[in-house]
């Protein structure tokens, strides 16, 4: 088959033939619709200090966004079969850690990822463990449901911050924050106020339902916030830009009380005056690794189903796998969107 491979060390990856996935009794092999690039994809492709320090064996298959229609079951697989249409889960739990056996799936002691410690979804076939593969409906277009891993991450994170009725910044408006905001209007936040130094990526914001947009590279950011709310602060903040000073300032927005979920990952440690910022305003703090296996699903799948969510102006580019270079360098430089490929 066809599949974007990394083989060595260093910046790049090539388009190669390279086996098919041999099935474990518990796999189910999935012929690929449609991939989409993410972050971590330019981390592994690009390979830093994060890609050569997350335990990836090379050569392999990058990508772990994908939707697909499963072609083939292991001997012990129970709940798919050939034709059912699928979305992949990317944390592959060991189901016996303590987290696995209280509910927390996700953040499992001996979490695997796929497209991160077993190949991908760069190709024309993947192969991924029965209980990734999450079953969707059929009214999900391909290229959507290829980006539902990282819009459960979104709309969990709404979740978590109770976002109906309530005043709530995005920080961030990279795809995750994009998707955030959308999340946000359709459980019933009241205000959404987009925060970004991308003015694409805030035109984009508004279009989805942020019904305040800020260019903090133009103003300062906390001081809007607090404007617009009247001098109280925002209700909650969702922070998708991994950037420590927004995150700083999206502490200093936060009324007291208030709520915070936090996706980015910061490229160096944050220095936080805890009492003013955390102790005295009471806030409460949730870090978001991924879905909630699988109760995010079901509540993204629902809403998907019924029309509440709108993200097709995220995804900006569709181009052939063969393009994937075009694709990186699309990502690397912040233009729109998700890119998504197609084998």
């Amino acid at each position: 088959m066809k599949a974007i491979v990394k083989e060595n060390p260093g910046k790049g990856a090539c388009l190669k033939e390279y086996p098919m996935p041999v099935l474990g009794e518990g796999d189910v092999l999935i012929k690929i619709k449609a991939a989409a690039i993410c972050g971590t994809d330019l981390h592994i492709y690009d390979w830093n200090n994060w890609a050569q320090n997350a335990g990836i064996k090379l050569p392999t298959v990058l990508g772990h966004e994908c939707s697909g229609e499963v072609v083939e079951v292991g001997a012990a697989v129970k709940t798919l079969k050939a034709g059912d249409y699928v979305a992949c889960e990317t944390h592959i739990p060991c189901g016996k850690c303590y987290q696995c056996r209280n509910g927390l799936q996700h953040i499992c002691a001996n979490l695997v990822i796929y497209g991160v410690h077993t190949d991908g979804c760069f190709a024309e076939y993947s192969k991924i463990p029965e209980e990734c593969a999450v079953r969707i409906p059929e009214s999900i277009n391909p290229n959507v449901a290829a980006v539902l891993e990282p819009l459960g991450t979104a709309v969990r994170a709404c979740i978590e911050i109770q976002a109906s009725g309530k005043n709530v910044a995005v920080i961030g408006c990279g795809p995750i924050g994009l998707m955030a905001v959308n999340a946000a209007k359709a459980l019933g936040a009241a205000n959404i106020i987009a925060v970004d130094v991308n003015s694409l990526r805030l035109n984009i914001a508004e279009g989805l339902g942020a019904t305040h947009i800020i260019n903090s590279a133009e103003v300062d950011s906390a001081g809007r916030i607090l404007e617009v709310t009247n001098g109280v602060g925002v209700d909650a903040f969702i922070d998708a830009s991994g950037n420590t000073g927004a995150i700083l300032n999206g502490f200093k927005s936060l009324r007291k009380g208030g709520r915070v979920a936090l996706i980015g990952l910061p490229s160096k440690p944050l220095e936080i005056d805890l009492g003013p910022y955390v102790v005295f305003k009471e806030a409460s703090i949730v870090g978001i690794h991924g879905r909630r296996m699988y109760e995010t699903w079901t509540a993204m799948s629902n809403i998907l189903d019924k029309g509440l969510l709108n993200i097709d102006p995220i995804i900006t580019h569709v181009i052939k796998l063969e393009e994937y270079e075009k694709g990186f360098e699309i990502l690397e430089k912040g233009y729109g969107g998700k890119v998504i490929l197609v084998p």
